[in-house]
């Protein structure tokens, strides 16, 4: 049998699965909704950072704030920065926002395709703020693209299931939405 009808033939029983099971945390419904407040938990671990070229250029990134703006299929990522050039510093705020890219073989969340949306320093020259806006995504891409944001529990059958299932993942009333696979019938 090839690999993809075996692997849709898996994902549809295992929508049946969650869709008669009534598992918890609302799978039976067809989705699982991530809290900001669960991102955000888990995100803040891996800052402070600091990033050196050359020893006279330092981007120091913390104060991790995680958002999950309506409409828009990213996750919003506000952090406190610090730029050291040389014997100069200018301290501001940067925003970015990430995709979330499902891994189905770990059943992960990772943050792909990083964008700089904000940069907000007082004093810094524009060429320094270009510079800025050309790195700053590359800084955070060993931070986020590497370390899931979200691992569903596979330590149970519904969580193991649950990793075949997922259909898609996006921003919803303010909160993360895993959605899996249609039972069929419904």
């Amino acid at each position: 049998m090839p690999r993809h009808l075996t692997l849709s033939i898996t994902a549809l029983i295992a929508g049946a699965a969650l869709a008669s099971c009534g598992v918890v945390g609302g799978l039976a419904d067809g989705h699982l909704d991530i809290e900001q407040a669960e991102l955000q938990a888990r995100v803040a671990p891996r800052f402070p950072t600091q990033h050196c070229k050359f020893v006279v250029a330092c981007v120091d990134l913390s104060h991790p704030v995680v958002l999950l703006p309506e409409g828009d299929n990213r996750i919003a990522l506000t952090l406190d920065a610090r730029v050291s050039l040389a014997t100069r510093e200018r301290s501001g705020r940067v925003g970015f926002s990430a995709r979330p890219r499902y891994a189905p073989a770990e059943g992960q969340l990772f943050l792909d395709d990083i964008q700089i949306t904000t940069l907000e320093f007082n004093g810094l020259s524009d060429d320094y703020a270009t510079l800025l806006k050309q790195r700053a995504p590359a800084l955070l891409q060993g931070q986020l693209k590497a370390h899931p944001v979200y691992v569903l529990d596979t330590r149970t059958a519904q969580g193991s299931l649950a990793k075949l299932a997922v259909q898609d993942v996006k921003v919803v009333n303010g909160k993360l939405r895993i959605s899996f696979v249609p039972a069929a019938g419904k």
